[in-house]
């Protein structure tokens, strides 16, 4: 047979008579627990779960969680099964079981763990409450009993504390994964452009910051194209933006294609592109740059049965000793304001 629950939290026979030994009981004790159930369970159990659960219903924190009294009948057969149950073979795989079994009903519903013990208390008060003064004749043999009780009793507390700790453990870390992944996509919205799916500027800024510190570490050199549409305006104005926005879309698509592993491409603002060439001395970035015209002008774009030609302009700059990320830049944005003034549809180096 298969015990799931105490496979999980190590419950085979080894650590089965650990807790057991733990809370002081013995094999011998099962004599004594069919006594329990032949002197008190049996004989009153009906009237020690009716107490038990009018005690629950004159109690608002308990109540609460009976609906009104609605759950009470179901919750009767349950509870007795669990108290016909209750002791018989505490050594087992099978009682253990259930035992955790019934802890973990009790967490999924979300009862406190302080109620759950405070009913577990309730409910050893109420077993002694039915000791007949008979079961004392022999004081030794009557507080055996007791003690029995109690220990069976801290036994089923222990395995429903195992569940709920674990319950916690679980929503704990089901709680970190959450917002990992909360963070993980919050962190994607700020480093990819919405619209073209690109790096955003923010993304290009931190890039770049850290392209240019490590190409002053490591004496290499760095490059950036600034790469703009030619007369995008005029796609605008005669398709509509939503065309517009889906060109900027496949430009973008486009130039991730034309450069190399390792460069970053991100939308700078409006239509113009920033291309970040790690490694790529000033003929290599040229050479990138001319192949990101190509890209744009070699094939035009079709969307929406339209036939839309483009060309763009990239204007080139590599990294000088006294550069820092905006001089960087605006000798690119100059490189490329060179290129719209010879023509467009060029690449430009300074």
């Amino acid at each position: 047979m298969n015990y799931p629950l105490c496979d999980k939290y190590g419950f085979d026979e080894i650590g089965r008579r650990r807790r057991i030994e733990l809370l002081g009981l013995h094999r011998s004790d099962h004599r004594l627990v069919g006594q329990l159930h032949a002197q008190v369970i049996t004989p009153a159990g009906a009237r020690i779960i009716d107490d038990f659960y009018d005690y629950l219903l004159s109690r608002p924190e308990t109540a609460l969680f009976l609906d009104g009294g609605r759950k009470v009948p179901q919750l009767k057969v349950t509870h007795a099964d669990y108290l016909d149950t209750l002791g018989i073979g505490f050594d087992s795989a099978e009682y253990f079981e259930n035992r955790l079994r019934v802890g973990m009903a009790h967490a999924r519903i979300g009862l406190p763990l302080s109620l759950y013990l405070a009913a577990y208390r309730l409910l050893e008060d109420l077993i002694l409450d039915r000791f007949s003064p008979e079961l004392f004749r022999i004081p030794e043999e009557g507080m055996a009993l007791v003690r029995l009780l109690g220990r069976i009793i801290k036994l089923d507390i222990s395995l429903a504390i195992e569940i709920y700790h674990q319950s916690q453990i679980q929503d704990l870390i089901r709680s970190v994964h959450s917002l990992a992944d909360e963070k993980e996509e919050l962190s994607q919205q700020i480093r990819t452009d919405s619209l073209t799916e690109v790096s955003s500027r923010r993304h290009l800024e931190e890039v770049l910051a850290r392209e240019i510190r490590h190409a002053r570490q490591q004496a290499r050199p760095l490059s950036v194209a600034i790469a703009d549409l030619d007369h995008f305006k005029r796609i605008n104005d005669e398709y509509g933006h939503l065309i517009g926005d889906q060109v900027l879309r496949e430009v973008g698509h486009r130039l991730g294609a034309a450069v190399r592993d390792g460069d970053t491409v991100g939308r700078y603002g409006g239509e113009e592109f920033l291309v970040i060439l790690p490694s790529s001395s000033p003929d290599v970035a040229a050479q990138v740059g001319e192949r990101i015209r190509e890209k744009l002008a070699g094939e035009p774009v079709s969307l929406a049965g339209q036939t839309i030609p483009l060309t763009i302009s990239v204007g080139v700059a590599s990294l000088l000793d006294n550069d820092d990320a905006e001089s960087l830049l605006e000798r690119a944005d100059e490189a490329l304001y060179a290129a719209k003034q010879g023509g467009r549809n060029r690449v430009v180096s300074l």
